[in-house]
């Protein structure tokens, strides 16, 4: 074992049939222009002035996944982890105690593992039918960042800032959850979901150019001490499936929330 750290009103004769047709749009086809929208504020984001600060929170959020997925990796590996510490310029720090078996399985699972929960978040489109279904998520991603707190970022160990900040995200989540209009809420998800996939990719990016001028040390060279090969290796295979991860979410999501036709009662315009 050894320790190591990771980095409008309808008529009557509508008044029983189903809220997407008394709105007038299918709850599957707004989920897709929701997406479509929380995709196009991002890339707008990108280039506005200040937008990383007014985004912090966000930034901070993907870290504590992202050190989450190293946490979870530890645990379902046999391992114990001692604490997670988030920094203020929004890198962060696993410390586990796992085999050395598990080692590249655990230096894998920070940049894999934010991919793949940015991928889950996606899948959420799909429940639009819900009318709650946008707080529903808020409120289940704020629960598990708190789950993450509590267990991995105790203020003795981890530093207050990191307890702080968690708790901080986590209270943002519930308020948006709790006070936005349904509408709202579901755009927030997608928002979400949108910067935990592009984050993902930027963080990937900027870890192949890390390990190509040899700067630092990071998840890919722990994995490269651990199992061999270069880290600029395993920084992009990481990178080409995280592509992978997220192409097969998103055609995924896109199939799932097709308009499928609608079913005519028999004898209808008879």
């Amino acid at each position: 074992m050894n320790s190591s750290p990771f980095s409008g009103s309808g008529s009557p004769q509508d008044a029983g049939a189903p809220r997407s047709v008394r709105s007038g749009i299918d709850p599957l086809v707004r989920s897709r222009l929701m997406l479509l929208l929380a995709t196009a504020v991002t890339v707008v984001l990108l280039f506005v002035p200040y937008a990383q600060q007014l985004l912090y929170p966000l930034r901070l959020f993907v870290t504590f996944v992202h050190e989450s997925g190293h946490a979870l990796a530890t645990v379902l590996t046999g391992g114990q982890v001692e604490y997670i510490r988030i920094a203020p310029s929004g890198s962060g720090v696993t410390y586990s105690v796992v085999s050395p078996w598990a080692q590249g399985l655990v230096d894998s699972a920070g940049y894999l593992g934010a991919t793949l929960f940015g991928a889950l978040l996606l899948q959420f489109g799909r429940l639009s039918r819900w009318r709650h279904a946008g707080r529903a998520v808020l409120y289940a991603v704020a629960a598990y960042l708190l789950c993450v707190v509590l267990l991995w970022c105790n203020p003795l160990h981890s530093g207050a800032f990191t307890f702080i900040a968690g708790l901080s995200v986590v209270a943002l989540l519930l308020l948006a959850g709790r006070f936005a209009s349904p509408q709202v809420a579901e755009f927030l998800a997608a928002f979400l979901a949108v910067q935990c996939c592009l984050d993902a990719l930027i963080d990937l990016r900027v870890l192949i150019g890390l390990t190509a001028n040899d700067l630092g040390q990071n998840d890919a060279t722990n994995m490269a001490h651990a199992v061999g090969l270069t880290p600029t290796f395993w920084a992009v295979l990481w990178a080409l499936v995280a592509i992978g991860i997220l192409t097969l979410s998103v055609l995924s999501y896109w199939r799932g929330t097709s308009r499928r036709k609608r079913q005519v009662p028999m004898g209808a315009g008879l």
